[in-house]
């Protein structure tokens, strides 16, 4: 259903008598004793659908903003995001949603889900963020119309496309009414707008409405070359990534570069782990722990270990299709991946693999137990500082006996279960006493709980009888 919504908007003025004024009033033959009326909009008649996107353009000073206020005025439960309150002190996770898990959905949703951006201030985001952010804060008030003043008037015109076309999507996502206003007409590919008023000088106003397609896409990603890649591709966007810099034996690595041949994705494969309780729930190929298991493994099997993308290009589906380009061209019988993220981006699902539930493997249980009767508060263990106050509270013999079992129990996950060429990994010799409390207190994060989801692919084109013959012989 729509709604026909009719603008008239006029201004009058009369110049106030003064010495310079009447000089201008004789030099040009304009009269002060008479009202000057400026008509900006006359049975101005906008036929509005709840849903559409209103992109609203022209020169400065034509009357943009005033048309964006008028239909904030006449549309139903509006809100501008001048009219948000937004804390620049506050962190971005405290900032949004009523608890954690509603705060992370809403700031997944446009774009801002990067663990560090989770963790910084509202004064502290660039500007293409802050847009992000309030479209978050949008999201949350249930307001059925949103309206943004200088729309992307001060991004950078890439950073411009990634919003209009977020904000874009989540409007049509939620049926929300869009108006945007901006002297920029270069964003109606990514804005993809149904309604597009065009304001001239005085009352010059031109109203054109557009089909929208049925899949919507921004425009940077035709612009991007995917390439096979090499670590030190990896090491430019690495610092983007949640998880530190170092990784696995590789097996694959590709990125996406744009016209400026600079890399703005990157996707790293590497070698599976020997025993994966997920994997295990989808076939019985691969349990038995045996050097012909492994060298099957390393030659069927490959596992997502990093998609790391330029925070600029976040939000548009490039992480989706980065691993859905690429899981071809490993070649290998599945593609898995396993990771804390997919709590918070579908975007292993939206690539095509699926979700395993599965009974995780809790190898840290006994060392947690024995935390808590020690007085951990898990809620507060992923802060290194927390945990090494902990540690200074303990006498010496319950120190060394429970930095004893950390460092075992920490050392044999990392250590071990990785294949990469058939090799397992050896395990540090340095003894208990060589670690520092400080080193211990990171330790205890990793005893943290995480709820790790498994996702798998299965390449339909597998041949698998070369494969099998080799690892028979």
């Amino acid at each position: 259903m729509s709604n026909v919504y009719q603008i008239n908007k006029q201004f009058t003025m009369k110049s106030e008598i003064t010495e310079r004024t009447l000089a201008i009033s004789e030099a040009f033959g304009i009269s002060l004793d008479d009202e000057q009326v400026f008509t900006i909009y006359d049975n101005l008649e906008l036929n509005v659908k709840q849903g559409d996107v209103i992109y609203i353009t022209g020169d400065s000073g034509s009357g943009k903003s005033l048309l964006l206020k008028e239909l904030r005025k006449l549309l139903p439960n509006g809100l501008s995001t001048n009219e948000l309150t937004i804390d620049p002190e506050s962190t971005i996770i405290d900032g949004v949603g009523r608890n954690i898990d509603e705060a992370l959905y809403f700031l997944s949703l446009v774009g801002l889900n990067d663990a560090f951006i989770f963790l910084r201030k509202y004064k502290e985001l660039s500007d293409g963020q802050k847009y992000r952010f309030q479209l978050a804060k949008l999201l949350e008030s249930n307001a059925d119309s949103w309206f943004i003043d200088e729309f992307c008037a001060l991004l950078d015109r890439e950073t411009a496309r990634v919003v209009s076309f977020n904000i874009q999507k989540m409007a049509r996502k939620f049926n929300k009414t869009l108006v945007v206003a901006t002297t920029h007409n270069d964003l109606l590919q990514d804005l993809y707008p149904s309604i597009v008023v065009t304001k001239g000088i005085e009352n010059d106003v031109k109203i054109e409405r557009f089909q929208i397609p049925a899949e919507c896409q921004c425009s940077l990603i035709k612009d991007l070359v995917l390439e096979e890649g090499t670590l030190d591709d990896y090491k430019v966007l690495a610092r983007f990534h949640y998880r530190d810099a170092r990784i696995a034996v590789p097996d694959k690595i590709y990125k996406f570069t744009n016209s400026r041949k600079e890399v703005v994705g990157v996707i790293v494969y590497v070698y599976p782990f020997l025993a994966l309780a997920g994997r295990n729930q989808v076939t019985d190929r691969y349990k038995k722990a045996t050097s012909e298991v492994a060298k099957l493994l390393n030659k069927e099997v490959s596992m997502i270990s990093r998609v790391v993308l330029h925070p600029k290009y976040r939000g548009i589906g490039l992480g989706a299709k980065m691993i859905r380009d690429t899981l071809n061209l490993t070649g290998k019988r599945y593609v898995e991946a396993l990771t804390v993220m997919g709590r918070f981006n579908p975007f292993n699902e939206k690539a095509g693999l699926r979700k395993v539930e599965y009974k995780q493997n809790d190898r840290y249980k006994g060392v947690r137990n024995q935390l808590k009767l020690l007085g951990w508060d898990f809620t507060m263990a992923s802060s290194r500082q927390y945990n090494l106050e902990k540690l200074n509270e303990l006498d010496e013999a319950t120190y060394e006996a429970i930095a004893n079992d950390i460092i075992k129990k920490v050392r044999q996950a990392k250590d071990g279960g990785v294949r990469g060429s058939g090799i397992k990994k050896k395990a540090s010799e340095r003894s208990v006493a060589d670690y520092s409390k400080e080193e211990v207190a990171a330790m205890i994060k990793e005893v943290v709980p995480k709820e790790k989801n498994y996702y798998i692919w299965e390449n339909p084109n597998w041949v698998a009888e070369e494969v099998e013959n080799e690892v028979a012989s």
